[in-house]
């Protein structure tokens, strides 16, 4: 128990991933393990992620009140293969920051275009927060780099 190693393509501050092993003896302890365990709030969905993948559940299914959050789940299941060449293509920049922020905030983008935007920003941001701040600034002189 305790996640495989595996990870959320999503940084996710206060994920419940850490909670994992805890639930995973909630579960066993209730012999509820191999059922279906729902996420509300799913965010980088960690823990969700984690429980489906140690077979500590057979399915998970998850959901988030954030438009972003959700639609980039919704394209990682349904739009796999096109997300993935979206991520693969995009180019790593200020410019393209600068843009796909603007996705965020577009009530016409797409569920691609959103998730793609979402994933990017996750990516490049402070602590992976949407509305947050470029990794090493504007102009690319902190310590760290968006890349």
């Amino acid at each position: 128990m305790g996640g495989m190693g595996f990870s959320s393509p999503l940084r996710y501050p206060g994920g419940k991933r850490k909670l994992s092993s805890y639930f995973s003896r909630l579960i066993i302890a209730n012999r509820l393990d191999g059922g279906t365990y729902i996420e509300p709030y799913a965010g980088g969905a960690g823990l969700a992620l984690a429980l489906l993948f140690d077979d500590v559940v057979g399915n998970i299914v998850i959901n988030d009140l954030n438009p972003s959050i959700y639609n980039f789940w919704k394209a990682t299941i349904g739009e796999t293969d096109e997300l993935c060449e979206l991520i693969l293509d995009v180019p790593v920049s200020v410019e393209e920051w600068k843009r796909q922020k603007m996705v965020q905030h577009n009530p016409k983008a797409s569920t691609i275009e959103l998730a793609l935007s979402t994933f990017f920003l996750n990516r490049v941001n402070r602590s992976g927060i949407l509305d947050g701040g470029l990794i090493g600034g504007n102009k690319q002189n902190g310590a760290y780099k968006m890349d």
